[in-house]
């Protein structure tokens, strides 16, 4: 199955932060509690990097080193501020129907 890292903090060399100003760690907890039950799901990057397919980054937060050059599906950072679960399954959902039809169409060749 195929893993995503939501990449929901930054560390950028003086510090770490985090997009959730606060209760970050049950707004992490929820958001992969709700993601669980579609993905396979992680938020922690330095561990899991590895293991990782796919990156879901709030749009214009932060920047990273994309080491493994994996796949990133851009979501609006203000659907993670309101926790707007489903919106952000629309996303990487289309991602996947994406994925799903550029095979189909690459195996009619």
């Amino acid at each position: 199955m195929t893993k995503i890292c939501f990449m929901l903090t930054s560390n950028s060399g003086i510090g770490t932060t985090t997009i959730f100003a606060t209760h970050a760690r049950r707004n992490i907890d929820d958001l992969l509690a709700y993601f669980s039950e579609y993905y396979n799901v992680t938020a922690n990057y330095p561990e899991d990097k590895d293991t990782v397919d796919i990156l879901v980054i709030p749009d214009s937060f932060g920047a990273f080193i994309n080491e493994r050059n994996l796949p990133v599906i851009k979501v609006p950072t203000i659907l993670f501020l309101e926790r707007d679960f489903e919106k952000i399954k629309i996303y990487i959902d289309n991602y996947f129907l994406e994925i799903s039809k550029n095979k189909i169409q690459i195996d009619k060749i």
